[in-house]
């Protein structure tokens, strides 16, 4: 925030960017009602509301611009001051915001939470009345006028920064990682809070059990390290562990020997330099000495190096111990689970081994009853009389065609084997079967052709034809 001050008086005046104001600040008629104080509301409900919005929100607006969100009357009297007068109706702007919780006195937002029961009972039923009796006195006494150096909190701008922290936290994978305060300053540069705004949105994260906060022990008090640990996304903010603290050490150790190295390397490029220009201006003892002053820096260095190497080693170890530890974490839950779906479903080796029997058991049943069911009905018709059956009825239809049919040659006879009588129970061999089947196609074939009509003049019996044999034959289908 680009402001301009200066300090006539004690306090400082500032100056805003003309981008700032509204762009009603330039009308002068409209910005004389605005800095007035206020008319009571039951003259014009319309004017009043319209008035009180441009106050709230322009208050809202400033804390935003300048990264803080307190804010008082006085500094805001200085801050919107316009041609010689400043605005006349911020007290009650004040108190209507602190009725609808859009501010809050500085000291009651910084009063620490009460992390037991007790310590709850005690502020809820004893501190807080007492302090609403003495405050009601007191303004029965000297009136309920607001202190304008008094500072309050916009809340809502609490909220927002708190917002885009908690964000930037996690886009920078700062969970649950120990942090100084000062390195958080660096990181929220860009969002534009300043230190004591950092305060409050801290403190405001504290309340909530979203950040731990701890100070190193240091015997100089403004030169405390703090602590900060951010709890993740929808978590609650866990204590610090020992072992975060000698991470964080590790860390800081790390990071000063990284500077006293590069430190350490400067001074050894710079000696060699002056070493070099001694030669030059022929002052042999001069660069003798500043080359001995370079190897004690040499070695200073190496030492340092190794160090630095022991304590990334000993960082890594650690690392890849929390690494260890989370993946056996995994390894429980998973087995818990397991077992819990196994116990939920039933499933045990006995029960797989009995289920698995009586499917073996059905399948060989089934394939049983497939065969007898496929097994043929018919099995006492000889296939042989089949054949004869079938070679008769074949020779009636043959002679109903008056087509000449061939006698069937016999079946050769075969040679007796010595030893061995006749084919028992007069089964026919595969030879015969065969010739059967031969004989069979050839008198198919025959009833695919067309039988030839008797002539008139000859029998076919005996007799001779000068015709063709199909030349006069119907045209039967086939």
């Amino acid at each position: 925030m680009a402001r301009k001050s200066f300090a006539p008086n004690t306090q400082p005046m500032y100056v805003l960017e003309e981008s700032f104001y509204p762009e009603s600040w330039r009308d002068d008629s409209r910005m004389g009602v605005l800095l007035s104080e206020f008319r009571t509301r039951a003259v014009n409900p319309e004017n009043y509301d319209s008035k009180m919005r441009f106050w709230k929100e322009l208050i809202v607006r400033y804390s935003e611009y300048k990264g803080s969100g307190s804010v008082s009357i006085s500094e805001l009297k200085r801050v919107f001051r316009r041609k010689g007068t400043s605005p006349y109706c911020l007290k009650l702007v004040f108190e209507d915001m602190m009725k609808d919780g859009q501010l809050q006195a500085k000291n009651e937002f910084f009063r620490a939470p009460q992390e037991s029961w007790g310590g709850w009972a005690m502020d809820v039923l004893v501190k807080r009345p007492l302090g609403w009796g003495f405050g009601v006195v007191k303004d029965r006494i000297v009136g309920s006028e607001l202190d304008e150096s008094a500072e309050f909190v916009c809340t809502d701008v609490i909220r927002s920064q708190s917002e885009m922290l908690e964000k930037l936290i996690l886009n920078e994978n700062k969970i649950n990682v120990l942090l100084s305060k000062n390195a958080l300053l660096e990181l929220v540069k860009d969002l534009n809070i300043k230190s004591d705004g950092l305060d409050l949105v801290l403190h405001h994260l504290y309340c909530r059990q979203r950040l731990v906060i701890e100070k190193l022990p240091s015997k100089i008090e403004h030169e405390k390290t703090i602590l900060l640990k951010f709890a993740a996304p929808g978590a609650q903010a866990q204590a610090i562990t020992d072992i975060e603290r000698s991470i964080y050490n590790l860390e800081q150790t790390e990071h000063d020997l990284m500077k006293v190295i590069d430190k350490l390397e400067q001074n050894i490029v710079d000696s060699m330099a002056v070493v070099k220009e001694n030669l030059r201006e022929g002052k042999k003892q001069l660069a003798k000495s500043n080359l001995r002053k370079k190897h004690m820096l040499e070695k200073n260095l190496e030492k340092k190096m190794n160090v630095l190497d022991n304590v990334q080693s000993m960082m890594a170890r650690i690392h890849d111990s929390q690494s260890d530890r989370h993946v056996i974490d995994a390894y429980k839950i998973g087995s818990s689970a397991l077992k819990k779906a196994f116990a939920e479903t039933g499933i045990t080796l006995d029960s797989v081994d009995d289920t698995l029997a009586e499917m073996k058991e059905i399948m060989e049943q089934q394939d049983e009853m497939q065969t007898m069911i496929g097994a043929p009905q018919n099995a006492d018709v000889d296939d042989l009389e089949l054949e004869q059956e079938l070679s008769d009825l074949l020779d009636m239809n043959l002679a109903a065609n008056h087509v000449a049919v061939a006698p069937t040659p016999a079946a050769p006879s075969l040679p007796t084997v010595p030893g061995a009588g006749p084919p028992s129970g007069g089964q026919p061999t595969m030879a015969q079967l065969n010739d059967f089947d031969r004989e069979i196609e050839k008198r198919l074939a025959a009833l695919r052709t067309d039988a030839p009509s008797p002539p008139s003049d000859t029998s076919i019996l005996g007799g001779t034809s000068t015709q063709s044999p199909t030349s006069n034959l119907p045209s039967t289908p086939a």
